[in-house]
C-alpha cells in the first residue's frame, strides 16, 4: 500500500502542469549530494514503504553503494533476497536539492510526478535517468522554441536510454489524463456537495486539486478516484487527498435526476446533425471516460 505525502505533491512547483504552490527549499538544508558513474548490479531486492520520500531513500541507498538492485518494490514478495530500506527525509532531501542544483529544476518536475504516474518499474527507471542526468548536468535539459514561438525547456539527452523515455513517456501520460479529468469529470449534487466518481490510469488527484479548488471556491467537493481507492475532497477552503476503500454515489434526488436531464438534453441539442461523426468525437473524447460522463449516462 503507498504511502502518500500528499502534503509534498500538493505544494509541488510545476513546469509540466501550471500550479500556484511553490516547493520551497531552506536555505540550512544540504545541497553536496554527489554521484559516483561507476555502478554494479546486485541481485538484491530494495523494499520500501511506498512514499515518495521512501523512493528516494531508494535512490540515495543506489548511488551511496554503488549498484544497481534487480528490483525496488513496496510489496513484501520478491524473488530476489530483499534488503530494507528505511525512509529518511533528510537523504531524500538532499537527493531533491542536489537534482535542482546539479541538473535543474525540470528534471526535478519529471522526478515529482514519476511518483504519481503509472510507470513499469519506475524506481529501476528513475536510477537510470538520474545516472544520465548528473553525468550530464545541466546539459541534460535545453531550452527550444516551439512552432508557435513559445519556449520551452525539454530533457535533450539520453533519449536513446529506455529508461529515460519510460520516465518522460509515463509523466507526459500522467500529465495528459489530468488535463482530461479537468474536461471530462461531471459532478453531482448531493446534500449540497459535489461528487465526482472517476477511474484514472494514474494518481491525478493531487494535480486537479489546485483546478477544481479555483473553479469552485465556495463549494464543498469530493472527488472519487475508484482506481486507487482516494479521495480528492476540498471543504471550507482547505483541500486533503484520503484513502478510501469504497464509495458508491448515493441515489440521485428528483431534482438532481432533472438536472442530468437538462444536461443530456443540451448536449443532445448541440449537435449538428448532419456532421456527426462518432470516430471523431472518440478522438477528442475517449470511449473510456463515457462510463462516469453525464451526456452518456442512461435512464
Amino acid at each position: 500500500m503507498f504511502i502518500f505525502h500528499f502534503d509534498y505533491i500538493l505544494n509541488m512547483k510545476s513546469d509540466l502542469l501550471t500550479s500556484p504552490f511553490s516547493l520551497l527549499t531552506s536555505p540550512f538544508e544540504r545541497t553536496d549530494f554527489k554521484m559516483n558513474n561507476t555502478f554494479t548490479t546486485a541481485p538484491i531486492c530494495y523494499r520500501y514503504d511506498g512514499s515518495f520520500y521512501g523512493m528516494l531513500s531508494c535512490v540515495f541507498e543506489s548511488f551511496e553503494k554503488k549498484e544497481i538492485p534487480m528490483q525496488i518494490t513496496y510489496e513484501d514478495f520478491s524473488l530476489f533476497p530483499i534488503k530494507e530500506i528505511e525512509t529518511d527525509e533528510t537523504k531524500a532531501k538532499r537527493i531533491l536539492n542536489g537534482i535542482k542544483k546539479k541538473i535543474g529544476v525540470v528534471p526535478l518536475e519529471y522526478i515529482k510526478y514519476s511518483f504519481l504516474a503509472n510507470i513499469h518499474e519506475k524506481e529501476i527507471a528513475l536510477i537510470h535517468f538520474l545516472q544520465e542526468g548528473f553525468k550530464q548536468g545541466h546539459k541534460f535539459i535545453q531550452t527550444v522554441t516551439t512552432a508557435l514561438g513559445f519556449e520551452r525547456t525539454v530533457i535533450a539527452q539520453g533519449l536513446n536510454n529506455p529508461h529515460i523515455t519510460k520516465i518522460i513517456k509515463g509523466v507526459d501520460l500522467l500529465t495528459l489524463e489530468s488535463q482530461r479529468f479537468i474536461q471530462f469529470a461531471r459532478f453531482n449534487d448531493h446534500n449540497g456537495t459535489l461528487v465526482s466518481i472517476i477511474e484514472p490510469e494514474n494518481i491525478v488527484l493531487p494535480l486537479l486539486a489546485n483546478h477544481f479548488a479555483e473553479r469552485y471556491p465556495n463549494e464543498q467537493f469530493l472527488i472519487y478516484d475508484k482506481t486507487h481507492s482516494l479521495a480528492l475532497i476540498y471543504a471550507d477552503y482547505k483541500i486533503s487527498i484520503q484513502p478510501i476503500e469504497h464509495y458508491e454515489l448515493p441515489p440521485a434526488t428528483e431534482q438532481e435526476k432533472q438536472f442530468q436531464k437538462l444536461w443530456q438534453l443540451f448536449y443532445n441539442t448541440i449537435e449538428i446533425n448532419e456532421r456527426h461523426n462518432p470516430r471523431c468525437r472518440m478522438n477528442f473524447m475517449p470511449k473510456k471516460y463515457w462510463k462516469n460522463m453525464t451526456e452518456f449516462m442512461k435512464d
